[in-house]
């Protein structure tokens, strides 16, 4: 009869703390936050547009994520100077996020999720180029090039989109003094 007791206190006090211990939790499932600033390059003072989506992977299935997720945006400044958090944005019922703003430097806008218990840690990121007043400010590359009129040597049409600031009386025809 005393072991039946013990073997049945046993039993109890076993179940017991199982029920107690803390469950093992769960990885967070994977999460891709995606963005575009545009327009790019931009004019100093002009707004940018910062948007793109948020998604999390459950059960082997991508779905977007659900209204009110808030999202960080920072700017990484090209240079030195470190990354600033400058606003916070939510996603509407599509997983989607949409904000402005008005940039004075080149650099790299960043949005980021941080880590829940039910959704891993993101972050995506874009580099604008921003211009001003002067020479092209724009990071040069061979795929980005700055362009001046000596180097053209012509009147080209460059429309609305006068990155390389060739059209002087803004009519659309960048370089008149060569017609």
């Amino acid at each position: 009869m005393i072991r039946r007791t013990i073997v049945a206190l046993v039993s109890v006090l076993a179940l017991a703390l199982t029920a107690s211990a803390p469950a093992h939790a769960a990885t967070p499932d994977p999460t891709i936050v995606k963005i575009n600033a545009a327009p790019e390059p931009i004019k100093a003072g002009s707004t940018l547009t910062i948007e793109g989506t948020m998604s999390y992977k459950r059960s082997g299935t991508w779905h977007r994520a659900p209204a009110g997720k808030t999202l960080t945006v920072r700017f990484d400044p090209a240079g030195p100077d470190g990354s600033r958090a400058v606003k916070s944005v939510r996603t509407n019922s599509n997983g989607e996020y949409r904000t402005t703003w008005k940039p004075t430097r080149t650099g790299t806008w960043i949005i980021s999720w941080a880590r829940t218990s039910t959704l891993q840690a993101a972050t995506a990121g874009d580099e604008v180029c921003t211009y001003g007043a002067g020479r092209w400010e724009c990071p040069v590359s061979p795929t980005n090039p700055d362009v001046d009129c000596s180097q053209i040597g012509r009147t080209v049409w460059v429309g609305n989109n006068d990155y390389h600031r060739l059209d002087a009386d803004n009519d659309g025809w960048g370089c008149d003094s060569y017609s």
